[in-house]
């Protein structure tokens, strides 16, 4: 038994934190959407290392749909029948491979990416960290999504040997010209945006002028239990601004080193260690003032004028943590969010 969990930092009970929360402007977890975002999603091959999806098509005779605001559009007995369509896109947000599947109401369907990208021979989509948008497959610039959403998802590490839960947030499928629309159509086999405003952390808007804090938790003790960390960040657009991030990492005694990192694209995945380095899955690191366990503190000031914003002129993301423990080979890895300080 550890008798102080501040010190030693393990991270057997970080799931926890996923509890849902139904404030408007922070992660939203178990609600329904007109359509779902998973914001990491990675393969190198089914039983290797992997992303399962889980989703289930509502039937509206079962769920208050007035009660969820990431619902809009007709919900009837027939739309929540038909096909969804699952769009991959990769870091830089350019879509690589999509793909449908039909549904009833009411129906449960699995995703298993890792064994679609090897039936249809999809080799573009390996070794490639992307996030993935599902919607109703008849929803179009000018139809709203029929359909109501629910999503889980998780990572999956060898032959089952770690799943680690990844965040599902539900996302509104307007018609495009409407104010709070998520999800910009440009064909039905291409989107061309996707902006999680409502159910995201949110994030400097206009005019600009403000930050948005957020921690992140790190483990990397390398005495037993060992540890290794990444954290992945996903934002509404690429920016230049965020290429060279300052961060303040803090060790477990409320110590802080001021450090950076590059946290320029849509997806970020980072590898946190005193020797990280990027790879495949990894498009940046952080290695400097890192200690046995703590968290690193994010001010991310990154609004500009081509910043992506809805109709109301709000931004939004999400962030967590993917923290192992036990070290390589017999990793136990689990999922902390981020924990959002607000806009000052």
């Amino acid at each position: 038994m550890l008798a102080n969990f501040k010190k030693v930092g393990v991270a057997a009970a970080v799931a926890a934190a996923l509890g849902a929360s139904g404030a408007a402007q922070a992660v939203i977890q178990g609600e329904p959407g007109d359509a779902l975002l998973i914001p990491f999603v990675a393969t190198n091959g089914a039983g290797k290392f992997n992303t399962m999806i889980s989703v289930i098509s509502a039937s509206p005779t079962n769920v208050n749909v007035g009660q969820f605001p990431t619902l809009t559009g007709p919900k009837t007995s027939t739309s929540c029948a038909g096909k969804i369509h699952w769009y991959f896109f990769d870091k830089n947000s350019v879509e690589i491979v999509d793909d449908k599947i039909a549904v009833t109401c009411d129906d449960w369907v699995g995703i298993d990416f890792g064994s679609i990208i090897a039936a249809k021979s999809l080799p573009s989509a390996l070794d490639v960290p992307g996030y993935m948008v599902i919607t109703d497959a008849s929803a179009s610039a000018t139809k709203a999504s029929g359909m109501i959403l629910y999503g889980a998802a998780y990572q999956i590490n060898g032959n089952w040997a770690s799943q680690a839960y990844i965040p599902v947030l539900p996302m509104i499928d307007d018609v495009d010209t409407a104010a709070r629309d998520e999800v910009r159509h440009l064909s039905e086999a291409f989107l061309d945006d996707a902006n999680p405003v409502t159910a995201g952390m949110l994030l400097p808007g206009a005019p600009g002028g403000q930050t948005a804090y957020f921690s992140l938790r790190y483990y990397l003790q390398q005495t037993a239990p060992t540890g290794d960390t990444s954290f992945v960040l996903w934002f509404p657009d690429n920016n230049a601004a965020r290429s060279t991030q300052t961060v303040l990492v803090f060790n477990a005694d409320e110590v802080a080193i001021s450090a950076r990192t590059s946290i320029p694209y849509e997806l970020n995945v980072l590898k946190v260690g005193v020797d990280a380095t990027t790879d495949a899955l990894h498009t940046g690191v952080i290695r400097d003032g890192l200690a046995d366990t703590g968290f690193v503190e994010f001010g991310v000031n990154d609004y500009t004028t081509a910043s992506t914003v809805n109709g109301f002129g709000s931004r939004a993301g999400v962030a967590f943590s993917l923290i192992g423990v036990n070290g390589a080979g017999t990793d136990q890895t689990q999922t902390e969010l981020a924990h959002e300080r607000g806009l000052k």
